[in-house]
């Protein structure tokens, strides 16, 4: 990454490249090597304190090679504008046109409003928005070994979302949020034949509709004492996605022994979701679970340090995917070395 300042704003230059090589060794055997580079280059320009604008390019170019070398790329041109008010009202707007090797232009946007008004000490806040994506097919849902097919259509996806936060001090913050998603070509891996076990991806037909509320909690009821919480609510008359639970809980407790030591409790709560078991191509219940886990961390120094974690410190047996292991009861030691 580089950056060039200006008077009034600054050009930044950012690049990435990766390659990634498998080779998968079982009874449907298969490999593949890819390759993708990223470049990103966007211009910041303030007029004043309260207006700045994000105008840029981003590039994306895949190659993976399986039986046949694919290749797609993409070019983004975007804008941004951030607009923050003395009267509490801030206004994030963006818009993006994709230019895609297979799927031509497409147009998206999003507004993310907020409002903020002052109490005391803190503050509360009524946000929103409202955005539209375009989703273009993987190479690997395309060309790879397993179910590719090379018709598959772009998934266009629209969300909306408001929510309030109520921050009376910084030692208290309480958000809630509703979410409201609609997917339209979601792609999704279909049997098509179940004698013969034969599946591709597809787009699905019906419009998929999720929605849905989140809630967080960030506390510090003592000086030393930290809580953290989030719950999330996800619906649909559709059904939910593979995997996807209709609630899933995490909370954390911390405590700051002294200047040097720091200790962490962590819950995870997942309810019951479904998963396809490719064996069978039958639907499966996947029973909820619940994980705990222990970290401690101790400053020797102001460059040396060591941690310790415990994770799934109850060793709960449990399963995330179906036919893939997941850890029991793991040990980590760990040191920290500032040069």
């Amino acid at each position: 990454a580089s950056t060039f300042q200006y008077k009034n704003g600054s050009i930044q230059l950012n690049s990435a490249f990766n390659q990634i090589t498998r080779t998968f060794k079982s009874d449907f055997p298969s490999f593949f090597d890819s390759e993708s580079f990223i470049l990103d280059m966007f211009n910041k320009y303030s007029f004043g304190k309260k207006l700045y604008t994000i105008i840029g390019i981003n590039i994306v170019d895949n190659t993976t090679i399986f039986s046949d070398e694919e290749k797609t790329s993409s070019t983004d041109l975007y804008a941004n504008v951030v607009f923050l008010s003395d009267f509490g009202l801030n206004l994030n707007a963006g818009v993006r046109l994709n230019n895609h090797s297979d799927y031509g232009s497409n147009f998206i946007y999003n507004l993310n409003p907020s409002y903020n008004i002052k109490i005391k000490n803190g503050y509360l806040k009524f946000f929103g928005s409202y955005a539209t994506s375009f989703i273009a097919p993987n190479l690997s849902q395309l060309y790879g070994p397993f179910g590719a097919n090379p018709d598959l259509e772009p998934e266009l996806n629209t969300t909306l979302e408001g929510g309030i936060e109520y921050r009376p001090s910084n030692k208290l913050r309480i958000s809630a949020l509703y979410f409201n998603r609609r997917e339209k070509g979601r792609i999704q891996f279909v049997t098509i034949d179940p004698a013969t076990f034969e599946s591709e991806y597809r787009n699905i037909e019906e419009t998929i509709k999720f929605n849905g509320f989140e809630f967080e909690l960030q506390a510090k009821p003592m000086e030393r004492l930290s809580l953290n919480a989030n719950y999330t609510y996800t619906d649909s008359d559709n059904g939910l996605a593979l995997r996807i639970p209709k609630s899933k809980i995490n909370t954390s407790v911390g405590y700051d022994l002294n200047d040097d030591t720091y200790l962490s409790l962590a819950y995870q709560f997942v309810a019951e979701r479904d998963d396809t078991d490719f064996s069978t191509f039958t639907t499966i219940n996947l029973d909820s679970f619940s994980l705990l886990d222990f970290y401690v961390k101790h400053d020797i120094s102001n460059t040396f340090g060591f941690f310790f974690t415990i994770i799934n410190l109850l060793n709960e047996e449990y399963t995330e995917v179906i036919d893939f292991t997941t850890r029991g009861r793991n040990v980590r030691l760990g040191i920290r070395l500032k040069l």
